[in-house]
């Protein structure tokens, strides 16, 4: 990471900032099973299992499923389907961990080792949205228009947010003008691939990939003129 300075031309007439918001989940487990909030799953008991045998199923160290034969000691019956495997529904985050079988025959003789799964609940990304704010060199009473592959857009503040994927293909524009004179910057189109990044776009051709923890910081870092951003 290094620290770059973008001086804004006085020349400049809009800058456009884009920002691809997104809900960013929990980091990676290198042997994880994946499932999201809310969703369903089975852990698969790889074992034929007979009618005498005993059935217990742990998570992590705790035992949450016991049967006995026929008979269920611990858990409910519809835990486990038909061929022993640990049903799991309405998942939440808190049911992630290692979900263990363990099988005995009736003479309680362990039938040896079983495949185990560690289950990593996720919450699903949220649909991203970006944010195209028009920035002015001059702050006099000067009106902004938006437009969308050269067509005008009904918002004539300094913000237009769209679905991401909605306006994929799309290239904004803002026209900002006053009583004597309109300029319109350069169509910019939106690149959320890369979550939590926006591009800062001058009509000089320079382009500075930069982040800050919001869009309010970075309209503070704007209005009290300072030009240099975190960038990687």
């Amino acid at each position: 990471i290094r620290l770059v300075k973008k001086m804004v031309s006085a020349a400049t007439i809009a800058v456009f900032l884009l920002c691809c918001y997104f809900s960013a989940s929990s980091g990676s487990q290198d042997d994880c099973v994946y499932a999201a909030t809310g969703s369903s799953f089975t852990v698969p008991l790889k074992h034929e299992l007979e009618e005498s045998a005993n059935l217990r199923w742990f998570k992590d160290r705790t035992i949450i499923f016991y049967r006995r034969g026929k008979y269920v000691i611990t858990g409910e019956n519809d835990y486990v389907d038909s061929t022993g495997s640990l049903k799991l529904t309405r998942l939440t985050k808190d049911m992630s961990g290692r979900y263990i079988p363990e099988v005995t025959n009736a003479d309680g003789l362990n039938v040896g080792h079983l495949p185990s799964v560690r289950l990593c609940v996720l919450d699903p990304v949220k649909k991203p949205k970006v944010t195209m704010t028009c920035i002015e060199a001059q702050k006099n009473n000067d009106t902004i228009e938006w437009l969308m592959n050269a067509k005008r857009l009904a918002e004539k503040g300094k913000t237009v947010m769209r679905v991401a994927k909605d306006v994929a293909k799309g290239h904004f524009s803002c026209n900002v003008s006053n009583i004597i004179s309109s300029e319109i910057s350069l169509p910019v189109q939106q690149n959320c691939y890369k979550p939590g990044k926006y591009y800062v776009l001058s009509s000089g051709g320079t382009i500075a990939l930069c982040t800050v923890r919001s869009m309010e910081e970075m309209y503070r870092e704007i209005s009290t003129g300072r030009n240099d951003f975190l960038c990687c």
